[in-house]
């Protein structure tokens, strides 16, 4: 995992290196920059999991550099350093997934970016599929939903579908655990990709209306209202 951390306050960069290491994340990489203008310098999509920014930076701040970050990658996890709660609203416009607080207690801090790597974690595993015949790999972050029809499944990415000879149940077995439910009878989703929910129906960030079966509507509810709560 590829993690940049930035901050124009060397104390600050420092206790946030440290912290970070402590967690003992396999494979992780830190790596520091004092200022948005530097970070960016050097950036390239898909080159961190995740970005750290401080917001208050002198010449370019932290919510500048993340709406740049934005215009090139869509998928990179931002979250925020403050001293201040207040700038937490701003943080949406670049879908922020967290803000930190500089000065709170320590357990409150670990307990903060724990939930990033642990949401890092989920956003950029894979989904895979191979047989004789074919053989593809999927982020989870990328895929909408899967339809299953008999021993068919269609699987809806960012990207396009595409129908495979696979088993819907053992589909629904190995995703459930992660961000997706069961909405209707042959339909999984992916809870991230949800634009709108009512009633009777979700809005897939594809436009698609997908209507939520009876015998499911109060464990989708409840999905998604704990989901909505942990962003």
């Amino acid at each position: 995992m590829n993690i940049a951390i930035c901050d124009d306050e060397q104390v600050f960069l420092r206790q946030l290196h440290r912290k970070i290491a402590d967690l003992k994340i396999p494979d992780c990489q830190i790596h520091e920059f004092s200022s948005g203008k530097e970070l960016l310098s050097s950036f390239i999509k898909g080159m961190y999991e995740v970005i750290i920014l401080d917001v208050e930076m002198p010449e370019l701040n932290g919510l500048q550099t993340a709406e740049k970050i934005r215009q090139t990658d869509k998928s990179v996890i931002i979250s925020f350093l403050t001293n201040y709660a207040e700038f937490a609203v701003q943080g949406y416009e670049v879908n922020a997934f967290r803000y930190i607080l500089k000065n709170q207690p320590d357990y409150l801090y670990t307990q903060q970016l724990s939930s990033i790597f642990d949401e890092c974690e989920q956003r950029f595993r894979t989904y895979k599929f191979s047989n004789r015949n074919l053989s593809f790999k999927f982020r989870l972050i990328d895929i909408l939903y899967f339809e299953g029809h008999k021993r068919k499944v269609v699987i809806f990415t960012s990207t396009g579908e595409l129908e495979y000879g696979g088993d819907f149940t053992e589909v629904c077995s190995e995703l459930l655990k992660y961000n997706f439910i069961i909405v209707n009878k042959g339909l999984l989703i992916n809870l991230e990709h949800i634009q709108n929910i009512s009633k009777n129906d979700i809005i897939m960030s594809n436009g698609r209306k997908i209507p939520i079966g009876r015998t499911y509507k109060d464990d989708v509810v409840s999905r998604y209202l704990d989901f909505a709560t942990r962003r």
